[in-house]
């Protein structure tokens, strides 16, 4: 059974672990002012705060937060920035049908427990992952920032709702405490296992039916996570979250890519759950972290009960949903080399998706490099979602390592089309993306070093 301390009062849920917590929230405990709305972690309506940070409810496991402090909607009843948060909405007109209204005010107090007066960058950036369908966005920023001098906040308690009986007798579920535990045990189960950390693209694949498969639960491994650095490389374990990547300084300091990408990975509650190691696993060529790994030539750190090995990122993909992976085998960390030229550092991510943010991408396109005396020092650049895998533009790299003109950055672009092969999906043509992909080189330059 996971313990989990809900609205200030502990208790012990016995519904399957591998259930959603939305499920568990509204079903056993009665508790249902959080709400399910999309089911992939793109409308925030089912947001909740674990240990001060907003998630997605509808992508969390049950299981994953045993030992965890959980708030939901209700716990904000008695709690005066909460009742403030409420008050201000309606004075404002903030809500409408009011389906989305708990959702954003999880988020706002989240966001005035950290800053007493947010402006309204802080504010936006605190309710991206929250979508309004008939309200409007105006209103809803000026009731929270109405409230950014209210009063602080305080405990939150509130009493659980009237639910109803768990019928859950077997579990197929795991969360190893340690590194050691997981390879000692891990030979129990069986082939068709799978090992899960934040989640949030296992469970939106498997349609929230989590608990017709086999899970082992490695987001409880406190040595897969941290930032850290050595002389020549800097290490990012594999349960690091995308909002760390966001805010560390290592990052800003040598993988830059990284820390723009972190941005684009969804809303703050996906990124709070999100993890580089669950992005590199998943294989995926539209994966936003990808183009910056391989742009810095990183290493996947691999651990089994056997040893350790390290591969190249570019080599452990193999394909669309395919790896090196071997059975048996975690991802432990990544390793980044530091590397270090004269010059201004010009670096630009560039994507585009659908929709301006929070959107699966149909190009894009990484790139580092310096500028120095009106030259190109070491230009590396990476597409991503125009290949089976991610790919290295070198061809185009050699092009730009000299004087920077607009016709060698229109020569490198035109080269791009030649080395790619998209395909035909729901989101794009292979024809867009073509002439997309040397578009975002030519923009890139364009923002960033004033080149068009």
């Amino acid at each position: 059974m996971a313990k989990i301390t809900l609205n200030g009062q502990t208790f012990e849920s016995g519904s399957d672990p591998r259930k959603p917590f939305l499920e568990v929230l509204r079903e056993e405990f009665g508790l249902r002012g959080t709400k399910y709305g999309c089911g992939e972690g793109e409308c925030g309506a089912c947001t909740v705060v674990v240990d001060g940070e907003t998630v997605c409810a509808c992508l969390t496991l049950t299981g994953s937060l045993a030992g965890k402090e959980v708030t939901t909607v209700e716990g904000l009843a008695n709690d005066p920035v909460g009742v403030a948060l409420f008050n201000s909405f309606a004075r404002h007109g903030a809500v409408q049908c009011g389906f989305c209204t708990p959702g954003f005010v999880m988020s706002a107090w989240q966001l005035l427990a950290k800053q007493e007066n947010p402006d309204t960058d802080a504010i936006r950036d605190a309710v991206g992952g929250n979508l309004c369908r008939c309200t409007g966005y105006v209103r809803i920023v000026d009731a929270i920032r109405e409230c950014g001098l209210g009063a602080a906040n305080s405990p939150v308690v509130a009493r659980i709702g009237e639910g109803g009986a768990s019928d859950y007798v077997a579990q197929a579920y795991w969360r190893p405490a340690s590194l050691e535990e997981l390879f000692h045990d891990l030979g129990s189960f069986s082939d068709n296992s799978r090992m899960i950390a934040g989640g949030t693209d296992l469970m939106v694949q498997n349609e929230h039916r989590l608990n017709e498969l086999e899970l082992i639960d490695i987001s409880g491994l406190s040595e897969l996570r941290g930032i850290s650095q050595s002389d020549g490389s800097i290490t990012i374990g594999a349960l690091t979250s995308w909002a760390e990547i966001g805010r560390s300084k290592l990052i800003e300091r040598w993988a830059p890519l990284l820390g723009l990408a972190s941005h684009e990975v969804g809303g703050i509650q996906i990124q709070n759950r999100g993890t580089i190691g669950g992005n590199i696993a998943n294989a995926s060529p539209a994966a936003d972290g990808l183009p910056g790994l391989y742009v810095y030539d990183a290493m996947v750190e691999l651990a089994s009960s056997s040893g350790q090995r390290s591969l190249p990122i570019a080599d452990f993909m193999v394909g669309p949903g395919r790896t090196s992976l071997a059975a048996g085998e975690v991802i432990t960390a990544v390793r980044i080399p530091k590397v270090e030229m004269p010059g201004t550092p010009l670096v630009f991510f560039e994507k585009v998706g659908p929709r301006k943010a929070q959107t699966i991408t149909k190009a894009s396109l990484a790139f580092h490099g310096w500028m120095e005396e009106g030259r190109i020092v070491a230009p590396r650049i990476a597409l991503g979602a125009v290949a089976p895998t991610v790919l290295r533009a070198r061809e185009a790299e050699r092009m730009l390592a000299k004087d920077i003109t607009v016709a060698g950055v229109a020569m490198a672009a035109a080269q791009l089309s030649g080395i790619i092969s998209p395909i035909d999906d729901i989101r794009s043509t292979a024809e867009y993306r073509s002439k997309l992909i040397t578009g975002l080189l030519r923009r890139g330059f364009a923002s960033h070093a004033g080149i068009h």
